[in-house]
């Protein structure tokens, strides 16, 4: 028992003491982060401000490389080359002969004392439809010095006038028309539609009437639809 209290009390001071080795609260300093911290054998990260640049090989010290010469521009000339077209030697195609030949193009209106009085009356129709008045008159003179009793050809004239607006003349022309032959249906009706564009209305229903009664169904319905209550 007395071999053992000494024992423990040697154990408590040694404890104690390795306790104040471990943590030192007063001269211990602080030591940085490990980042912080300066390796001195790392020269890359902690490079040297003072270190000599690094220098060349000893080779190329004695053989320098040679660079090249640049290349000189090079210039291109445009040359314009003037080539004529050639010439084509074309021979228009041959025109086939007609069988039978064409007749020739008149430009001119063909002579009226030179035509028969056949042609000269359908010229004379066919002008007076398609409203050639002036045309038409000259074929009918035409006709009318041939046969000056021709009372169908002085109403084709009275026609003419009338389209022209030359509404005495055309008035003559009926007149003869119907003084000629006194039952002529067609001419009454056109002396009647010349009394009306004269302002003559009453004269113009008498001119009706008589076509009416020699049969003109044209005479007739125009007293039907205006003169007849």
């Amino acid at each position: 028992m007395k071999t053992l209290i000494p024992l423990l009390v040697f154990l408590s001071v040694f404890s104690c003491t390795s306790i104040a080795q471990r943590n030192p609260t007063k001269d211990r300093e602080k030591t940085g982060d490990r980042i912080d911290r300066v390796n001195d054998g790392n020269p890359i990260r902690n490079p040297n401000p003072h270190r000599e640049p690094i220098q060349p090989p000893y080779r190329e010290k004695l053989n320098p490389p040679v660079l090249p010469d640049p290349p000189e521009p090079v210039v291109v000339e445009i040359v314009e080359v003037w080539c004529p077209r050639p010439t084509i030697d074309y021979t228009p195609p041959e025109r086939p002969e007609y069988d039978p030949p064409l007749p020739p193009i008149i430009d001119n209106p063909p002579n009226l004392e030179e035509l028969p009085l056949s042609e000269v009356y359908e010229l004379g129709i066919i002008n007076l439809d398609s409203e050639l008045y002036n045309e038409a008159i000259k074929c009918f003179n035409i006709l009318l010095k041939d046969d000056p009793l021709n009372y169908e050809v002085y109403t084709l004239r009275g026609r003419a006038y009338h389209g022209l607006e030359l509404f005495d003349r055309a008035k003559k022309d009926f007149q003869k028309a119907v003084k000629i032959n006194k039952s002529y249906a067609d001419g009454y009706y056109y002396l009647g539609l010349t009394e009306i564009s004269l302002g003559n209305i009453d004269e113009s229903i008498v001119d009706f009437e008589l076509a009416a009664d020699f049969g003109n169904e044209k005479a007739k319905g125009l007293l039907k639809k205006y003169f007849k209550q």
